[in-house]
């Protein structure tokens, strides 16, 4: 029983950092993808967002949305997102001119989704209502890019698609090389910030692993691991009153998460970039 009150701990300590450690992995790529088929895209068969429907995504990402950082984060990812599918869209385009496929259509939607990548460097992420243009301009992204893949579908057959996803692997450019770079250098920053919090309910701060994380000598998973050693070696006591204290700094975050939502829901979802089919 103690062992896993003391990994339910540990995993509340750790759980307003965790979505930021694997961000990379995990969000960059969540505007889905212009050449492969993503049917679970918040999208109605009209190719418009849902209105008022947010997906746990979108509520996870809104999530740290509460200071600037965490805004910034959110927005070069959308950065990063939608400069991979613009570029893998120009690829795309190059292939089907040389197999003589007419593209005009194809590029009108890439001039959009330019458009919204112009308006999400645009954004100020510590202006007020940077949640509510994030989670617009976020719709409008994968509206266009649901748009993009199924006029792709309308023009070539699976083998040919196929072919294309093939000379797409591993694609990159310098500038989605230098927004790599920045997001990764703020991520680290995010989690530096949140571990000194962390370590405050604690009530002792190992500033070394701290140091040594925001260097990038050791992973996240071995802070976490140093924090699950710390809270092994507390009192029953002590366990429990963190315990409390985090419950209740995840039920203020939730409420504000949610209040943000209900504001977006006010103001509604799309900005109108992504036209329906």
């Amino acid at each position: 029983m103690k062992k896993i009150t003391n990994l339910l701990l540990v995993l509340m300590l750790m759980g307003s950092i965790v979505s930021l450690a694997f961000a990379v992995e995990a969000d960059e790529g969540n505007q889905g993808n212009p050449v492969d088929d993503e049917s679970n895209d918040p999208v109605n068969e009209t190719g418009s967002p849902k209105k008022h429907h947010f997906d746990n995504e979108t509520e996870r990402e809104v999530g740290i949305m509460n200071n600037s950082l965490g805004a910034r984060i959110r927005l070069l990812q959308l950065e990063k997102a939608l400069l991979t599918n613009i570029l893998k869209g120009v690829m795309t385009i190059q292939v089907l001119k040389g197999l003589n496929v007419t593209t005009s259509e194809l590029e009108e939607i890439l001039e959009n989704l330019s458009d919204v990548l112009d308006a999400v460097r645009a954004v100020d992420p510590t202006a007020n209502d940077s949640v509510l243009v994030f989670v617009q301009l976020k719709n409008d992204s994968r509206n266009l890019t649901k748009q993009f893949r199924d006029s792709l579908r309308s023009l070539l057959d699976n083998e040919t698609i196929a072919m294309i996803k093939e000379q797409l692997k591993n694609m990159t450019s310098d500038e989605l090389q230098n927004c790599s770079m920045r997001l990764r250098h703020w991520i680290r920053q995010f989690n530096h910030n949140q571990l000194y919090r962390l370590y405050s309910f604690i009530g002792e701060t190992n500033t070394s692993v701290i140091n040594d994380y925001i260097n990038g000598n050791i992973s996240l998973d071995l802070v976490k691991l140093q924090l699950h050693k710390m809270v092994n070696q507390m009192t029953k006591e002590k366990r429990h009153m963190i315990f409390s204290e985090v419950k209740e700094e995840n039920i203020k975050k939730k409420i504000h998460t949610q209040a943000m939502l209900e504001d977006i829901g006010r103001h509604g979802e799309g900005n109108g970039h992504g036209k329906p089919n």
